[in-house]
């Protein structure tokens, strides 16, 4: 005969349903109540989770895993596996490019499958949508890095968001640089003497070395070459203006007669393309303004600076090549740039690229030992000369004016960046205006190539008006030094009278 439980007389059964609504566990039929099933086994089946839910578990390497150097191609692959037991979704994966590193276009592989480059710059950016994922299925992101200049390792710190599970992360991945990194604006070298009877050794030796790989997008060898010829050493101006002593002596006088005066040795003659500008007083204060103000200066202020000291016409004075009116019309869209951000307008940064003017198959050798036909009035004849992968380097933007831009336009001027100066000043002092153009221009590069990664993901304004700390001391040291050799203004009125 079936009997009612008594609750009355089971004070154990009453702490034990107590004990089950306090954790939340569901009421479990008694023995009573499921036909025999005992009180002991139906605790043992409440006990037992279900497995349910989505779980993904995020994988990462990286190849070469360490001792890059800046040129070299960095593949990253990360791994998204559904562990759970439902489907994942809405989930979204974000990976920040790493500092100094561009993203090679064209290289984004998605499960095998090739991706659009917007997808990448969804990547690193915003985040790039998956969106579901089956539970036990596994879900490959494969794409390369380009390695710039710099100290700094690669830190890959990717995240994942997923509206339905939980994902199990891993710590930043982190790809480390060869020591004592070779860049292009310093390497140490080392001399290396080989017997004649050892080269073939030697040479086994060298061929064993495991060489970095080094691929360069178009855009990318662009930087380099504009870059690294920018900053070719240049024959002092002091030099180019020097008349040549005679090698011999003069011949003894004749008893007779007195010896005759020897002719002056002719002008030596050298030829390369070669380009001035004037940078006057009223520039000089300017900018003297901006980089000694209490408020600290911004990109933007350097690109102006920049264009500035970008040399424009031939020694003849004339401008066939057209650089002098393209940098003009270059240093009208930057001012206009900041008095639209001190209006609150805000515009695309293509708005400001502006168009290639110049025409730089139109530059010719010109004597380089002759003083430039400039009047400098009440400034100082800033100079430089174009080696042959300058002048290369900005024919080939001439023939792709099509695709020419806002970076593009900053790689220009750089590649004009004055490198000497001609000035009445003494040597030392022109010395010294050398060594600080040099160093400006070397701290120069590596930003406008930061810049140029940036770009390719925020195209606003919004990043010119970031500081950059490392270049304005730099800029002062140039302004210092051409303050050195600067007319003074009592040396400047006589000129203008006369």
């Amino acid at each position: 005969m079936n009997r009612e439980p008594n609750f009355e007389a089971s004070a154990d059964m009453r702490l034990l349903e107590l004990q089950r609504n306090a954790l939340g566990v569901a009421s479990t039929p008694t023995a009573w109540q499921n036909g025999g099933i005992s009180e002991e086994a139906s605790i043992g089946e409440a006990q037992t989770p279900a497995r349910a839910g989505a779980v993904l578990r995020l994988e990462m390497a990286a190849s070469p895993p360490d001792g890059v150097i800046a040129g070299a191609l960095v593949t990253v692959s990360l791994a998204l596996t559904n562990d759970g037991a439902d489907e994942a979704r809405g989930v979204i994966v974000c990976a920040p490019l790493p500092t100094n590193t561009s993203f090679r276009r064209g290289s984004l592989v998605h499960d095998g499958r090739d991706q659009p480059d917007d997808r990448a710059e969804s990547l690193a950016g915003s985040g790039l949508l998956i969106d579901r994922i089956a539970a036990g299925a596994r879900v490959s992101l494969v794409w390369k890095l380009s390695v710039k200049l710099g100290n700094d390792p690669l830190v890959l710190a990717p995240q994942v968001r997923a509206a339905r599970g939980a994902v199990l992360g891993t710590g930043p991945l982190i790809v480390s640089r060869k020591p004592a990194e070779l860049t292009g604006f310093g390497a140490e070298l080392q001399r290396v003497d080989v017997p004649l009877d050892s080269a073939p050794a030697f040479a086994q030796e060298l061929s064993a070395v495991e060489l970095p790989i080094y691929e360069l997008d178009e855009e990318e060898q662009l930087v380099y070459e504009a870059a690294d010829a920018a900053l070719e050493p240049i024959v002092p101006p002091s030099e180019r203006l020097a008349t040549p002593q005679p090698d011999a002596s003069p011949p003894a006088p004749a008893p007779q007669a007195p010896p005759a005066p020897p002719e002056p040795a002719p002008l030596p003659e050298r030829h390369a393309v070669a380009l001035a500008t004037v940078f006057d007083r009223a520039t000089h204060a300017f900018f003297e303004r901006i980089f000694s103000s209490t408020k600290p200066p911004v990109l933007l202020d350097h690109f102006l600076f920049g264009n500035a000291l970008a040399c424009s016409r031939g020694y003849d004075g004339d401008d066939d090549a057209c650089v002098k009116q393209h940098l003009d019309a270059q240093a009208q869209l930057l001012h206009r740039m900041k008095l639209h951000e001190k209006l609150g307008r805000k515009e695309p940064l293509t708005e400001y690229a502006g168009a290639m003017l110049a025409q730089p198959s139109r530059l010719r050798e010109s004597n380089v030992m002759a003083a430039p036909r400039l009047d400098a009035g009440v400034g100082v004849i800033l100079v430089t000369e174009l080696g042959a992968p300058v002048v290369t380097t900005l024919r080939k933007m001439e023939d792709e004016a099509g695709r020419w831009d806002f970076v593009k336009g900053r790689q220009l001027a750089q590649a004009l960046q004055a490198q000497g100066v001609i000035s009445s000043a003494p040597e030392a002092a022109r010395d010294e205006v050398q060594v600080a153009l040099r160093e400006y221009a070397q701290r120069c590069a590596p930003v406008i190539q930061r810049f140029f990664v940036r770009a390719r993901v925020d195209r606003t304004t919004g990043l010119l008006f970031a500081p950059e700390p490392s270049l304005d001391a730099a800029a002062r040291g140039v302004l210092a030094a051409l303050a050195s050799v600067m007319p003074n203004e009592r040396d400047a009125g006589m000129r203008q009278r006369n």
